[in-house]
């Protein structure tokens, strides 16, 4: 039986983000937020920067990284629009999604104009800040705003 490849479709328009990124997420490191929060490797495929013809590409085979190698695929988008104001109003436009490989499983995902469904993969909540464990909870806001790190603190028994 041939393995369950993560496959993703998706009407992203990468111009309509400042960042769009994907990664492979291997473990965590508590001690930082954003993107450091996530220990793996970055997908060239779903990636504003390494793949400027994703928007023609709609369906995307998410098998840069063999299976075993990951546990969860976190995709941000952060949104154009907003951003360079003072002060930003991007925020809660800004695109968040986690997928948690599951073979044979179906996932969509409707966010604002973006519409994502995965095959082979479910998608997981993104924690509100009283998700937070309590140790975290004390931290800077740019811990505890940061849905990245709130994802990554309250799923780190995954990758235990």
């Amino acid at each position: 039986m041939a393995a369950a490849t993560v496959a993703l479709r998706h009407n992203l328009d990468p111009k309509r983000f400042v960042w769009l990124w994907a990664k492979y997420v291997r473990g965590v490191n508590p001690e930082r937020h954003c993107q450091a929060s996530l220990r793996g490797w970055y997908s060239s495929r779903l990636s504003a920067t390494r793949n400027p013809g994703m928007v023609s590409t709609p369906e995307l085979a998410l098998d840069e990284r063999p299976l075993a190698d990951y546990r969860a695929i976190y995709i941000c988008g952060v949104a154009r629009d907003g951003y360079h104001r003072k002060p930003k109003t991007n925020y809660p436009h800004n695109l968040h999604a986690v997928i948690i490989p599951r073979p044979g499983a179906h996932g969509s995902l409707s966010f604002e104009q973006w519409q994502l469904e995965v095959t082979d993969g479910v998608f997981d909540a993104i924690p509100n800040l009283d998700d937070l464990p309590a140790e975290y909870r004390g931290l800077a806001n740019e811990f505890t705003t940061c849905r990245i790190f709130r994802w990554a603190v309250c799923n780190q028994h995954r990758f235990a």
